[in-house]
Order: C-alpha cells, then sequence, then structure tokens
C-alpha cells in the first residue's frame, strides 16, 4: 500500500522493484489514519467476525500463511 507520496511515486515504485502483488494507492493516507498505522511495512487483516489486526513490520510467507489460514 503506498503512503508517503504522489502517484507517480508510487507508480514508480512498483515499477523499479517489479512488484507483482496487488498494491493499495492510499497516497493520501485515507487507511493509514483510520487504522492508526504509523511506518510500513504493515499489515491490516479482517477476519470474518469484523475483527480488525493491525502488525507492523516485515512478515515471512510462512506467518502470512499461518494468519490467512485462521481468519
Amino acid at each position: 500500500m503506498a503512503w508517503n507520496g504522489d502517484e507517480n511515486s508510487y507508480l514508480e515504485f512498483i515499477d523499479r522493484h517489479s512488484l507483482t502483488f496487488d498494491n493499495l494507492d492510499d497516497t493520501v493516507a485515507v487507511i493509514f489514519n483510520d487504522y492508526d498505522i504509523p511506518s510500513q511495512p504493515a499489515w491490516v487483516f479482517l477476519d470474518q467476525d469484523g475483527i480488525i489486526e493491525t502488525r507492523l513490520g516485515g512478515m515471512s510467507k510462512d506467518v502470512l500463511e499461518e494468519i490467512l489460514a485462521n481468519l
């Protein structure tokens, strides 16, 4: 999710790093403000009951898969 920049910087970052996963343009910081995210990288998970969990920092593929399996 892009934040702390303009749309062109966001798109250039995706291109420069050849990112193939979905990216969310939050260059106006709506999501960062709504979920009180102070920095990147950050993760926001929403489970089937509508419970929101926010995690800061990097995450391994194994940890991510475990979290997703438990949502």
